[in-house]
């Protein structure tokens, strides 16, 4: 049965160096799958949007292991962060290489390579392209401040990296504000922090299609805003 209510929209803030983000990501894809399976419930919308979190990185990038040393106080404060971000990619059903990982990478090229495509792709081919982007730092140790990288990935989904690189000389991406993530806002009422489990963005899909059926009932004259904290 074909839904008659308007999409979901789920407005996703990450950045590209941030384990939890691809981590938030796939959890996100297996709860979407399992919510649009239902008959009448709506299709969802995804929007990514761009946070640098280390806007002072320089354009060269970092040491990667120094940078995070020094960050988390110490070698072994380090290695405890890193297992348990594996565990978590793990159970998520993907994975993290840190023994690839060699650079911190400063973001706004990557962020601008995004901001091109979702004007040059439809909504899966950005997608597709935020996955390989993903992947391709955190399990392959690509360089995602290095321009010949992004252009070969940006090639590989479709993207022209001549008209891209004359895109990004007259455009800047539009980095938003955020101090954590990833971060999810549901239909602009529910919000949920961090790499949430696939039953808890469930939870929060359900809460935005119950508020969008009261929203639309005949002579509500108040209308639910519901907020969720995970």
């Amino acid at each position: 049965m074909q839904s008659t209510l308007p999409p979901i929209e789920i407005d996703v803030y990450l950045d590209l160096i941030c384990p939890w983000c691809l981590i938030g990501k796939k959890y996100l894809e297996q709860a979407r799958a399992i919510f649009t399976s239902v008959p009448g419930n709506p299709p969802v919308h995804v929007n990514w949007r761009s946070v640098q979190l280390l806007p002072d990185v320089p354009p060269q990038g970092l040491a990667f292991d120094a940078f995070y040393r020094q960050r988390l106080g110490g070698v072994e404060r380090m290695r405890a962060r890193q297992a348990q971000v594996l565990a978590a990619a793990r159970q998520a059903g993907t994975e993290v290489n840190y023994e690839r990982i060699r650079r911190m990478p400063h973001t706004q090229l990557a962020h601008g390579l995004l901001a091109y495509a979702r004007k040059q792709l439809p909504p899966e081919g950005t997608d597709a392209l935020l996955d390989a982007l993903l992947t391709s730092y955190f399990q392959q140790g690509a360089d995602l401040g290095d321009e010949a990288t992004l252009s070969t990935i940006g090639s590989r989904h479709g993207l022209d990296p001549a008209a891209w690189r004359a895109w990004m000389a007259t455009h800047t991406p539009e980095l938003e504000p955020a101090t954590s993530v990833p971060f999810f806002v549901f239909n602009r009422e529910i919000s949920l922090s961090g790499a949430q489990r696939v039953d808890v963005m469930l939870e929060a899909m359900d809460e935005a299609l119950a508020a969008m059926r009261i929203s639309m009932e005949p002579d509500q004259g108040i209308r639910l805003r519901a907020t969720s904290t995970h």
